[in-house]
């Protein structure tokens, strides 16, 4: 059960926003904190809430350190290719080890009926794990820098990567399902690369209709603009309105789709021990929830984004169900949190690694 309600995380989110603008966004860190408290206490299983133990100042340490790493791979390739290369080296030999920090540094400061939750990878597993994923991911980076002519060498790692995108997504869920722990007891995760791709191959007519809805908006808005003359506006913000209306349209026909058929694959593969989990979320109330969300937050100018969240959390959550064998309250607490940094969180965060479904 979710009892989170937009009134009450308005004012959490308006305040973040606000000191996190003020102080350029040294305040992230903490409204990270605060917005991740606000769910935990506010998500319910078996009568108790979950808590959160991060601390801020650890975040913030972590997101500096991801913000050099995220600048150097923005700017590098336009210094040099020995400077882009250079920088695509360094992401793939520290992004296995944040990926995995990420994962402890989130889990180990989860709580549940006072016992804390774990990720009990090692550096070599992670490597084993993410490093074929970030090949994969920044192979067509470094294939455009290096192949001026639009050839099929040009496209392949494009290619490549786009179709590898639902092995590299389920890899990633494997890892963080198969390694989380609760006290003493682990997590397991049935593989389910077919089924992935299956729900991806599904998924790429919604994007193909997303497509097509974003080509036609887009066209409308440009024909109205150089028609009517009622802006005047440089191409470069022209293709900014054009991608984000793009990525708006997107969202809206696919991303319900993708989201519901996703979680749900993944909650009935994992296991904690005799605790099976189930999730009954279906596309269209979810496709209802985001155009409902993504409407009301365009006429309000997004002052109605706390209650999008909170309605998008509360259907999400209330979808997942627990079957168990045994009283939740039977559940042994015998594995003490270990403290672990928050450079990977920061950067898991800034990467966009943190795959959470």
């Amino acid at each position: 059960m979710f009892t989170g309600r937009g009134s009450e995380y308005f004012r959490i989110w308006v305040v973040n926003l606000l000191l996190t603008l003020l102080t350029l966004g040294l305040y992230s860190a903490w409204a990270k904190v605060r917005k991740a408290t606000y769910f935990r206490h506010n998500t319910w299983l078996d009568g108790h809430v979950f808590d959160y133990h991060g601390n801020p100042v650890a975040i913030l340490r972590g997101r500096l350190v991801a913000v050099v790493l995220l600048t150097g791979y923005t700017w590098a390739f336009q210094f040099s290719n020995a400077a882009g290369l250079l920088t695509v080296a360094t992401l793939c030999a520290a992004g296995p080890w944040l990926f995995m920090r990420a994962q402890q540094f989130s889990l180990a400061n989860t709580s549940f009926r006072g016992l804390r939750f774990g990720f009990r990878a090692q550096a070599g597993e992670a490597y084993w794990t993410v490093l074929p994923v970030l090949a994969l991911w920044f192979a067509p980076v470094v294939g455009g820098a290096f192949v001026s002519v639009e050839t099929w060498v040009y496209w392949t790692p494009t290619f490549a990567s786009v179709l590898a995108w639902p092995w590299m997504h389920h890899r990633l869920k494997a890892y963080q399902r198969r390694n989380a722990v609760y006290g003493d007891r682990d997590f397991t995760f049935t593989p389910a690369t077919l089924r992935f791709y299956g729900v991806y191959a599904k998924g790429f007519a919604f994007v193909v209709l997303g497509a097509i809805l974003a080509a036609v908006t887009i066209g409308a808005v440009f024909a109205w603009w150089h028609r009517s003359g009622a802006l005047l506006i440089s191409s470069r913000i022209e293709t900014w309105i054009y991608g984000a209306l793009a990525v708006l349209a997107f969202y809206v026909v696919a991303w319900p789709y993708l989201a519901a058929r996703l979680q749900h694959v993944v909650w009935s593969r994992t296991r904690l021990c005799d605790i099976h989990f189930r999730s009954e979320i279906k596309a269209r109330p979810l496709l209802r929830i985001v155009l409902k969300n993504v409407g009301l937050s365009i006429l309000s100018g997004g002052v109605y984004w706390p209650w999008a969240t909170m309605a998008l959390a509360r259907y999400r959550i209330e979808c997942i169900r627990i079957e168990s064998g045994v009283p939740l309250s039977t559940l042994a607490a015998s594995l003490a949190a270990q403290p672990v940094t928050a450079a990977g969180e920061g950067a898991a965060d800034a990467f966009g690694f943190d795959i959470g479904l």
